[in-house]
């Protein structure tokens, strides 16, 4: 169980639970943990450790107590401490040019709280320098919920459970700096080693810009991603960033897929106010069905909200997941790509409530993007007699899902 999942029944057992935990000594092992006298202690072997980077950002709102509840803070701090008692070069890993690291241990956190307890689940793989797997197993452990206003009961699983860990690398790999003397990028480690692949921790979609099967998706879909996969019919194929954009929310992946049907961008820059429009994405997925969802509406605006970069406002529904979908004309042309939905919180509370205001960037800066980064395209001219279905064909055969771990 992944450690976003569960929360709805912490909020429940903490209703119940009036004690308070007090985090423990990080300096004092669990009862039968030892470390051998054979082993230097602190160890002057370089080790790093993976967290997901949804486990270190996870918090709820705890209403009843006014505040917010930052699990990954505890999570990151336990783990921190326990590391940092038995290495003297220990830190997070940051996956950059600049970090190294002679072992490397990937962390898969699991919460579980029930009536009052959190149970905790620290999974963890430890690979050396050449990628090679030299310990794998999982730690477990529980303790009162007590006052999460100080992550003390976080804090204490993750201690606990990180410091088995930690002896049990010292134990069983003894290292030192003659038996591990080599050093290895963290940015040339194979992700898809050290992600946690049985679930992703979000979704979204993107489409066939060529026939070599390159991807064009909003950037935002790719957010924190390890590993990405993208699932075209019944196929699936690691996804790897081409170009990206933060200022413009746009991304190309490079996939494993060739030959395949692609979208052409409607030449020219008009922006036919009122013209239909198809979208095509991968909303909600867990809850609705796994096959794409296809909406129809229409162009409602040739801008955006002010302040915003060249966007067109459109009608079709879309749910979250469905970003980096196209926008398609009935003609089987791109106009633009989903990128953003009005944020209906403020407005609700002022007694608002509008419908189906969605952005899509315009194609315009699509084809510079696309351009700018020696990006393979095609161009169509406009076709306004042709019938829906044309349009609908031609997103359905293009779209693909995108699948994000970490």
């Amino acid at each position: 169980m992944n450690i976003k999942f569960g929360f709805v029944l912490l909020c429940l057992a903490l209703l119940v639970s009036g004690c308070t935990t007090v985090k423990k000594d990080p300096t004092a092992l669990p009862k039968g943990v030892v470390v051998n006298k054979s082993v230097q202690v602190p160890n002057p072997v370089k080790l790093r450790y993976y967290i997901p980077k949804s486990s270190l950002n996870s918090r709820f709102f705890a209403s009843w107590r006014g505040l917010w509840v930052n699990p990954g803070q505890g999570l990151a701090q336990g783990v921190d401490a326990a590391f940092k008692s038995h290495f003297s070069d220990s830190a997070l890993a940051q996956f950059n040019a600049n970090d190294d690291y002679a072992l490397l241990v990937a962390l898969a956190p699991e919460w579980k709280p029930e009536s009052g307890v959190l149970n905790f689940q620290l999974n963890y793989k430890v690979f050396d320098t050449k990628g090679k797997l030299l310990m794998e197993g999982k730690e477990t452990d529980k303790a009162d919920i007590g006052d999460i206003a100080q992550t003390a009961a976080f804090f204490n699983t993750a201690l606990k459970t990180a410091q088995v860990i930690s002896v049990k690398v010292l134990n069983t790999l003894k290292p030192s700096l003659s038996g591990f003397p080599e050093l290895a990028k963290i940015d040339q480690v194979a992700k898809e080693a050290i992600a946690d692949m049985k679930k992703p921790v979000s979704t979204g979609t993107g489409f066939f810009i060529n026939k070599d099967g390159q991807i064009l998706t909003a950037a935002h879909v790719l957010d924190d991603c390890l590993v990405t996969k993208a699932t075209f019919g019944q196929k699936d194929s690691y996804a790897t960033l081409s170009a990206n954009s933060t200022l413009l929310d746009t991304a190309v992946l490079n996939s494993e897929f060739t030959q395949v049907p692609y979208l052409p961008l409607r030449e020219g820059d008009e922006t036919v106010v009122g013209e239909p429009v198809a979208n095509v994405g991968y909303p909600l997925q867990g809850v609705l069905a796994q096959s794409a969802n296809l909406t129809r509406g229409n162009v409602s605006a040739a801008e955006g909200i002010p302040g915003s970069m060249g966007h067109l406002q459109f009608s079709a529904p879309i749910q979250p997941g469905s970003s980096g979908g196209p926008i398609v004309s009935d003609g089987g042309e791109l106009l633009g790509m989903a990128v953003s939905t009005l944020n209906v919180t403020n407005l609700i509370e002022k007694g608002i409530v509008p419908q189906n205001v969605n952005f899509a960037l315009k194609r315009q800066h699509i084809r510079r993007f696309l351009d700018k980064h020696q990006i393979a395209y095609s161009s169509s001219k406009p076709n306004f007699s042709a019938d829906f279905r044309t349009g609908n064909d031609a997103a359905l055969a293009t779209v693909v899902k995108l699948s994000c771990y970490q």
